[in-house]
């Protein structure tokens, strides 16, 4: 599209407040991190010339263009933060079992040392740098990355005329790459650095990416990481309340779109029946995978005959 075509009205208000709450929220824990806190100023200043400009030679028609540029500059603040958490955790794990001693360095020292040699803007905080692995760095990181990706969620459902641009510039920017990166960490390291529902939001998000989109699909079907995580998405996760839903939304996605995907899904072997299964099914039914690898369901070895 052009970003002419609509109207800002056609929004969804209700979203676009969630959307304004969630940037708010992303600013202000960036707060707690060196490197985020300049870009966190980056986008505060580029947003105010931007609206500044907009405002001084607005034009019939040029609100759309000015809220996707919005839009956009949001997305890339999301997909500065979300990888830069991952980054930073997985440097603290290896720096934590390589270190001899047991100790890490804090990020203050660091950001101290490197404000000494470089020339970074100057600016006064109340907040406090926080150390590698400490409580107050666990729990600001760990809302860090979930809003990030929540944002990117409601960015792309914001309005009906945008979806598709900003799937595909979501897709530019590499976010397939993210969400893979993303989903290859450990259990441990899910449960120990980041907040429930880390692994639902991510689902989701490859779920509002692939509606009605061939580009996206066909690139996350030839991805076998990515489509082992939506298809291990649909097993039950405390941890991740809602997750076994938008899998199933990403999987209804991909098997729409392109033919491809649902020729993989069909030739898919079940290996075993989940200790979930097979608890809420004890008592009912007898659920077993036979040597075609075919699930066979029936009677209840203990059930009496007539």
């Amino acid at each position: 599209m052009s970003g002419h075509e609509g109207s800002v009205n056609e929004a969804d208000a209700s979203t676009l407040q969630h959307i304004s709450a969630k940037v708010d929220a992303l600013l202000m824990l960036c707060e707690t991190d060196s490197e985020l806190r300049n870009y966190s100023l980056k986008f505060k200043l580029e947003q105010a010339v931007d609206k500044t400009a907009f405002e001084a030679k607005r034009e019939a028609g040029e609100e759309m263009l000015h809220f996707r540029r919005v839009l956009q500059r949001m997305a890339d603040l999301a997909l500065h933060v979300a990888p830069h958490i991952l980054r930073r955790v997985r440097k603290y794990v290896k720096s934590k079992h390589t270190s001899h001693n047991g100790e890490v360095s804090s990020e203050k020292t660091n950001t101290d040392t490197l404000h000494a040699n470089s020339n970074s803007l100057q600016r006064s905080s109340s907040v406090e740098e926080f150390c590698d692995g400490s409580e107050a760095w666990l729990e600001s990181g760990a809302h860090l990355s979930y809003t990030a990706v929540e944002l990117l969620c409601l960015i792309l459902v914001s309005h009906p005329r945008l979806v598709k641009y900003l799937q595909m510039y979501l897709f530019e920017c590499r976010v397939l790459e993210y969400i893979e990166d993303a989903l290859s960490i450990s259990r441990e390291q899910e449960i120990t650095f980041f907040q429930e529902g880390y692994r639902t939001e991510h689902i989701r998000l490859l779920a509002n990416l692939t509606l009605d989109n061939e580009k996206v699909c066909s690139t996350i079907v030839s991805n076998s990481a990515i489509l082992s995580a939506i298809l291990t998405g649909t097993r039950f996760d405390e941890e991740n309340p809602g997750m076994v839903q938008w899998a199933e939304f990403t999987i209804r996605n991909l098997c729409c779109c392109i033919s491809e995907a649902r020729e993989i899904i069909r030739q898919l072997t079940p290996i075993s029946i989940s200790d979930e299964s097979k608890e809420l099914l004890a008592g009912k039914v007898d659920c077993h995978i036979n040597h075609a690898g075919k699930v066979v369901i029936g009677k209840p070895s203990h059930a009496s005959t007539e």
